[in-house]
């Protein structure tokens, strides 16, 4: 079988079910370089960390196609608290439901790590859909992985403990899916930010952490960098 990208759709746009009894990933972000395979795509350009793609609450008038790095999704309550929505990489189209559905976005976009993009305006975009059945049928696949891994996660935050959800997140670091590929965002992630995405508060994230050590768990070794970063 040939795979023409890292979602689980054959070259004939033939859909596969060979996932029974994996897992799939909740908080890692998943990867595809099947954007490499659609054409006149906008020249790639690079963006540093910090860099703020789409506010919330922003009418979308750009997607911006992650080719290389890690962006976040936050939230920002009226009461001005800040959450981790997710963690997106290479292969995905920021902001482009939005725009498709006319709405506001509901979350902000931001640079974790120096990014490659091609920002396509609102309206090539919707040529291209309209025009390109492969950048359509890759959208649709990108849009369902989505849709799979925030049940995922929205199922671990709901029905699992701090520690069960620190536990997810670690062995999906390590843990091969057999049709995707994921990224491992440790290294990247402040503490403050995978406390946010867990649903933990950085206090008892700082517990659980120095409790799995002292216990041998068999997660990655941890450590914070200077830039306060986890590795």
């Amino acid at each position: 079988m040939k795979w023409t990208d890292a979602y689980p759709f054959t070259e004939s746009g033939q859909y596969t079910n060979d996932v029974e009894g994996s897992t799939f990933p909740a908080f890692a972000p998943i990867l595809s370089d099947a954007f490499e395979n659609l054409k006149d795509l906008p020249e790639p350009v690079e963006v540093p960390p910090g860099t703020l793609m789409l506010e919330q609450g922003e009418i979308c008038k750009t997607v911006w196609l992650i080719r290389d790095g890690l962006v976040r999704l936050s939230y920002v309550s009226p009461e001005g608290r800040e959450t981790t929505l997710g963690l997106r990489a290479a292969g995905w189209f920021g902001g482009a439901a939005c725009l498709v559905m006319h709405t506001p976005s509901v979350c902000s976009v931001k640079a974790v790590t120096p990014c490659v993009v091609s920002r396509i305006s609102a309206l090539d975009f919707n040529q291209r859909l309209t025009q390109n059945a492969r950048l359509m049928r890759y959208f649709v696949s990108s849009l369902c992985l989505e849709l799979i891994a925030q049940t995922s996660a929205q199922v671990r935050l709901m029905s699992d403990s701090a520690e069960q959800r620190l536990d997810s997140f670690m062995r999906e670091r390590s843990v091969k899916h057999p049709q995707i590929r994921t990224l491992d965002a440790l290294p990247m992630l402040k503490q403050m930010e995978l406390a946010q995405l867990l649903s933990i508060t950085p206090e008892h994230l700082s517990r659980l952490l120095r409790r799995s050590h002292k216990s041998a768990e068999t997660w990655p070794t941890t450590k914070h960098n200077v830039d306060g970063r986890l590795s």
